[in-house]
C-alpha cells in the first residue's frame, strides 16, 4: 500500500521536532518578581478582644496610596466557628478572601475582587472601624463588609 504524503509529511515533522529537543534544561525566562507584599500584620478577635488598630490603619492607608500590602482579620461567631478575611491591597483595588468555617452559614473560601475600600465606624465602639467593599465580582457578593 503506497504512504500518503499527508502520513510522510507529519513523519517529517515529528522527526524535526524530536530533533530539535535537547535533554539539557533550558532556563525559561522570567519577567520581574513581583515585589513582596508589605505585611500590615494580622488580628484574631473574640469577644471583642484583639482588635489590631495599627494593622487596620495600615492597610487603610495602604489602600489610599495604593501601595500592595496584605492584613489579615480572624473573628469568631457566636458558636465559635472562625471566618477569615485577608484584605490583599493592589494598585487597582482589593483582593478579598474569605476562608470559613461558620457551621451555620455558609462554609468555604471564596476569592472577591473588589475596585472600592471604605473605612467604616464598628458598631458600638467610636475608636474601632472596619471595611466596606464595593464593585467586587467573584465570591458571588457585589459588596460586603470586613467587621
Amino acid at each position: 500500500m503506497p504512504r500518503s504524503p499527508g502520513r510522510s509529511l507529519a513523519a517529517v515533522a515529528l522527526l524535526l521536532l524530536a530533533s530539535s529537543c535537547s535533554s539539557a534544561p533550558e532556563k525559561v525566562q522570567s519577567g520581574p518578581e513581583t515585589p513582596p507584599l508589605k505585611q500590615c500584620g494580622t488580628e484574631v478577635v473574640r469577644r471583642g478582644d484583639g482588635y489590631n488598630s495599627a494593622a487596620r490603619e495600615c492597610i487603610w492607608q495602604a489602600y489610599r496610596s495604593r501601595e500592595p500590602s496584605e492584613f489579615t482579620t480572624t473573628r469568631y461567631t457566636i458558636e465559635g466557628d472562625p471566618v477569615t478575611y485577608r484584605l490583599e491591597v493592589t494598585v487597582t483595588g482589593v483582593v478579598v478572601v474569605v476562608d470559613s468555617k461558620d457551621r451555620y452559614a455558609l462554609r468555604g473560601v471564596f476569592r472577591h475582587s473588589c475596585r472600592n475600600l471604605e473605612r467604616i465606624a464598628q458598631e458600638g465602639a467610636e475608636d474601632r472601624f472596619g471595611f466596606a467593599l464595593s464593585a467586587c465580582s467573584g465570591g458571588g457578593a457585589e459588596r460586603f463588609a470586613v467587621p
